[in-house]
């Protein structure tokens, strides 16, 4: 049966819709970083732009735990900011230590845009992200 996500939802002040998921086994789970599907309801932290992110981590997690995410679409949460650095209003993406500044247009990799920055910040800090500006794009 699939997993379902409405039935487990839960909403908060900032308009984030939160689903617990379990982390998957020998993986972890990053605060502030994008969280991919690893299997039927099972996460891990997302390690390139070309992987099918889902939301936001908000805490950190290790392997077996249950772990909140914040659901691409909606609100406004913190995230982690990866090597390349993030600046205020432009569209984020991830790598593999966190969040950073995306680089559109004109190529044909596909990247998932998870949000857009609101702050801007250097690797490891936590910064604003708009989940409301998720969608699809591709590398220049």
């Amino acid at each position: 049966m699939a997993d379902n996500i409405i039935a487990s939802e839960v909403h908060n002040a900032q308009g984030l819709i939160i689903k617990y998921f379990t982390v998957q086994a020998a993986k972890v789970a990053t605060r502030g970083q994008a969280a991919t599907f690893s299997g039927a309801g099972i996460v891990e932290d997302a390690e390139a732009v070309t992987e099918d992110g889902i939301g936001i981590f908000l805490q950190s997690a290790v392997a077996g735990a249950k772990v909140p995410v914040a659901l691409w679409g909606n609100g406004i949460c913190k995230a982690l900011v990866g090597t390349n650095g993030a600046t205020r209003g432009a569209p984020a993406v991830w790598e593999s230590d966190g969040l950073t500044d995306a680089t559109q247009g004109g190529g044909t990799v596909k990247q998932f845009l998870a949000g857009q920055f609101l702050e801007s910040g250097t690797v490891g800090e936590l910064v604003a992200l708009n989940m409301a500006m998720a969608g699809w794009g591709v590398s220049a």
